[in-house]
Formats: structure tokens, C-alpha cells, sequence
């Protein structure tokens, strides 16, 4: 395509060239699969030119990284004066050694040839995709490593690569023509021309031998086939199982209220709200009343991402399920989470998440945060259930709730603290706790040091608190105390034994 056309150029151009497919495939099958199939096709490009574009973004961001490291000389070549006046220079780090310098300089060589050939891929409006994917594809010439025999691979290849899908409307009768499946769950899939010869019903419609049954949102699913809706169905086959399997989809705008990454914005949530804290392995869920007080006990929900991409799919879709009946539980219907995104961390994880083992561990622990995934599948199915949805900016929640929400209350881990933080912001609160709202105990207040020399240590000057006293006044809890007349009586607080002091 012409790069000097503009938009509105650039998109005729591409209208005429589908029409021009779809009137061949047309010619060859009917209209509705030439369109269901250049629908799927044009959709899959789109989103592989995306994720070209994605990932030459991350490369030229890795590459200049890079190449501001490089150009200040390795760390074992200085002086410690020298080394100490460019730490002052507030320049970017060199690296620690003429040897890593050196793999960084091969790697940056890498790089630059992988956004070579990406660019000239973009340019060239060319794109790499694998019907079944490019992992099973690659397993087929090492199947002795994956422990499969060449009939297993050939069985999980076919089922891959095996979809039917079609896409429907709301004058269609049930939603779809193309794949139409009765309230009663009869299912009959019209036809193309070349397999006319198969139909075992009027107008040219095939009608399977099974029934549809629908185990998840079946009454949603009846209610728009009814209401003249349009649905779109995909039947696909698994390895290991006779049959096929019908999956119906539909769109619905999700209803989601963000405050971007500002803030400090307009839209807040005047009224009690669920915190989330998304961390590795789990999510650190807190309630929170309408003024921003945590209330009630903290939540922890387990996440296990290991195994297979569809394994960990189920696990983040089953710790979303269990988040939305805690918050229905509680008569809540807001739930406020982090808007995190790892794409740049994880481009550039080598030169911004620090070195050797425990910058490893960190990566790994970056990587394993499925947060594109549980954003997607939350705002989804807190539109489902008529939940609202915040995603707040996730900076220094860590930090904050560590320092101004661990204190008052007992067994608050950091991750807890960090989700009261992002509830308060989702409600327009600063992640401050307000000075003297929550009271501290008394055996608990810090004791002010004092000028003067304690008996036993001569000519040293310490606090007045001694072993086995408690309270502000460092006096021993047996001894006795005038009371002034107005001053409110302090209970006295329990011993280990949790019995109070006589």
C-alpha cells in the first residue's frame, strides 16, 4: 500500500481489496462463509500487525537502553574516585565488568537485526502467523523431549486447526444462519455450494445428530437467540475426546470506570469498596467502609499461573469468581484494582530490574503476574454481575500502605495494607492515614528520652522506661497512682497471660 496515501485513502484501499476476495470466495462457497472467512482472517491480521507493532516498540526501547549503558565505561576500569565522581554526575550506570559489557554489546547486535527484519516485515505489510500455533508446530521435530508420538502430535495438530466459526446477526433468525441452534438446542450449519450434496434438510442445511447443551449463562444465552440478538459460534474439538464442541460468544461493552493514571480525577467512588492488591500467586483483597477504614477481616486469594496457557487461563477466571461472590457477599458491588502494565518491565527486565540471582528472581516474579489477562476477564465479568470497576494508578501503593496501614492493625501483611491504599484512592482519599483518628494503646506511644541520668548508670543519660514498666509514664504496672479528678481512668492492658494486672 502506498505510504504517501492518507487514512480515508488507505482504507478504501483495503474495503475494495476484501470485497474483491469475498466475491471469488463467493463464486466458490455462498456469501455468508466467504464473508465468515474473510471476517476471521481479516481479524487475525489485525491483530498480528499489532503485536508487530508492539514488539518494535519494545525492541527500539530495549536498544536504547542499551546504548545508554554502553556508552559509559564498566565499573572495574575506574578508580573508586573516579567511580564516585560519576555516581555524582547522576549519569546512567555502566555495567559492573569489561565482560558483561561485552555480552551487552552482543546482544545489542541481536537486537538491532531483530528490528531490521521486523521493520522491513511492517513495511512490507507481512506478517507470520501458524494456524495451530508455532510451539506445537516446532514440538513436531522434537517429540522424543515433549514425550509424544507422532499419532499424539498428529492428534493435537488437527484438533488445533480445527475451528468453524461464524458470526451472525440480529435479523437473522436465532441470531445466526450460518451456525443456527434452536432454543431447544438442535444445531444445523448451512452449507456451502461444493458440499451441497451432504444436506439432510431444506435449503441446503445440514442438521447435526447432538444436541447443544450450554452449562455456563444459559439463560443469557435464550434470552438473546429470543430477543433478537445476534450471537456468533465456534465449534472446535479437543484431543483425547470424541466429538465436537460448540462455544457461542457475544459482545457486550463492559462498563468500566477508570481513573487512568492521574489520581487525583473527578470520578470516585462515594461509598464502601473492595481493594485488590494483584500480586505473585495471589491477591490481597481488603473492605473498606465510606470513609476509606478497612473493615472486617483481610482476604487472601491463591493463583497458581504454572502449567499450560489454558490451565492458568481457568485459574486467573476461578480467583475472579471467588473475588466477585466475596464482594457479593458483603452487599458491595465495587471492586477498585491496580492499573498495571509489565510490557516495558519485561522488554527491558535485564537492564532495570537489577542483576545476577535476585534480579532473576524478580523477572520471573514480573513475568508471572498475569495482569493483561485478570484485567480483561475482571471488567468483563464485573459487568456480568453488575459490579463496578476502578483500576487506579498503582504507584507507591506498596510503599504507603506499608508505612501509614500496617501499624494500627494486627497481622496486616504489606500486600494487604497496599489494597487498602488502592481502595482509598478509588474513593478519593489520600493514601495518609489522618493523624490521631486511630488511637495507638498506651503500652504501645513511644516513650520521650530525657536529660537525666538514670540511678544505677551513672553520668548516662537514657530514657526513664525500665524493664517491667509499662505505659507513658514508665511506672511498674503494680504501683499505685493518684488520679486527678477529670482525668479519664486508662484500662489497664492484659498481661501474656491474657489476664489483666491486679
Amino acid at each position: 500500500m502506498d505510504p504517501s496515501l492518507d487514512e480515508e485513502s488507505k482504507h478504501q484501499v483495503r474495503k475494495d481489496r476484501l470485497n474483491t476476495r469475498k466475491k471469488a470466495l463467493t463464486a466458490e462457497s455462498s456469501a455468508r462463509w466467504a464473508n465468515a472467512i474473510i471476517a476471521a482472517n481479516d481479524g487475525q491480521y489485525r491483530l498480528s500487525r499489532d503485536a508487530q507493532q508492539r514488539h518494535i516498540v519494545g525492541l527500539r526501547a530495549a536498544i536504547a537502553t542499551l546504548e545508554k549503558r554502553l556508552a559509559q565505561p564498566a565499573n572495574d576500569t575506574l578508580t573508586p574516585e573516579q567511580r564516585k565522581a560519576h555516581k555524582n554526575t547522576r549519569l546512567p550506570k555502566g555495567y559492573q565488568s569489561q565482560a558483561e559489557r561485552f555480552a551487552k554489546q552482543r546482544r545489542l547486535q541481536v537486537l538491532r537485526a531483530g528490528l531490521a527484519r521486523a521493520a522491513a516485515d511492517r513495511d512490507s505489510r507481512r506478517v507470520h502467523v501458524v494456524e495451530g500455533g508455532k510451539r506445537l508446530a516446532k514440538t513436531r521435530h522434537h517429540l522424543e523431549v515433549a514425550d509424544l508420538t507422532l499419532l499424539e502430535w498428529r492428534q493435537r495438530w488437527n484438533c488445533a486447526r480445527y475451528r468453524i466459526e461464524a458470526k451472525g446477526s440480529g435479523d437473522e433468525p436465532f441470531g445466526n444462519l450460518t451456525i443456527t441452534v434452536t432454543p431447544a438446542g438442535e444445531v444445523s450449519l448451512r452449507l456451502p455450494k461444493p458440499l451441497e450434496r451432504l444436506a439432510n434438510a431444506k435449503h441446503s442445511r445440514n442438521i447435526l445428530s447432538g444436541t447443544a447443551v450450554f452449562s455456563y449463562r444459559a439463560d443469557e444465552w435464550l434470552a438473546r437467540i429470543t430477543g433478537g440478538k445476534s450471537m456468533a459460534y465456534i465449534i472446535s474439538r479437543k484431543p483425547g475426546r470424541a466429538g465436537c464442541y460448540l462455544t457461542a460468544a457475544w459482545a457486550a461493552s463492559p462498563d468500566t470506570s477508570s481513573t487512568g493514571h492521574e489520581p487525583d480525577t473527578a470520578l470516585r467512588g462515594r461509598h464502601p469498596i473492595v481493594g485488590v492488591d494483584l500480586n505473585d500467586g495471589h491477591l490481597a483483597v481488603r473492605r473498606l467502609d465510606a470513609h476509606g477504614n478497612p473493615v472486617g477481616r483481610p482476604q487472601r486469594i491463591d493463583v497458581d499461573v504454572s502449567g499450560k496457557s489454558s490451565r492458568r487461563d481457568a485459574q486467573v477466571r476461578h480467583a475472579i469468581t471467588r473475588l466477585i461472590h466475596y464482594t457479593q457477599r458483603r452487599g458491595l458491588d465495587t471492586i477498585a484494582v491496580e492499573d498495571l502494565d509489565f510490557a516495558d518491565a519485561r522488554t527491558m527486565g535485564r537492564e532495570t530490574m537489577g542483576r545476577g540471582q535476585r534480579g532473576k528472581r524478580f523477572r520471573k516474579t514480573v513475568a508471572g503476574i498475569p495482569t493483561a489477562v485478570l484485567r480483561n476477564r475482571l471488567s468483563t465479568q464485573a459487568h456480568h454481575h453488575g459490579i463496578r470497576l476502578y483500576a487506579v494508578n498503582p504507584a507507591y501503593t506498596s510503599t504507603w500502605g506499608d508505612q501509614h496501614w500496617r501499624t494500627p492493625y494486627e497481622n496486616t501483611t504489606r500486600h494487604e495494607a497496599a489494597a487498602i491504599v488502592i481502595g482509598r484512592r478509588a474513593q478519593g482519599f489520600k493514601a495518609r492515614r489522618r493523624k490521631g483518628v486511630t488511637r495507638t494503646r498506651p503500652e504501645d506511644r513511644c516513650v520521650r528520652a530525657t536529660d537525666q541520668t538514670a540511678p544505677e548508670h551513672q553520668r548516662a543519660t537514657s530514657s526513664r522506661h525500665r524493664s517491667g514498666t509499662r505505659g507513658t509514664e514508665s511506672r511498674a504496672p503494680n504501683w499505685a497512682r493518684t488520679r486527678l479528678q477529670g482525668r479519664a481512668t486508662v484500662t489497664p492492658a492484659t498481661a501474656n497471660d491474657g489476664q489483666p494486672h491486679q
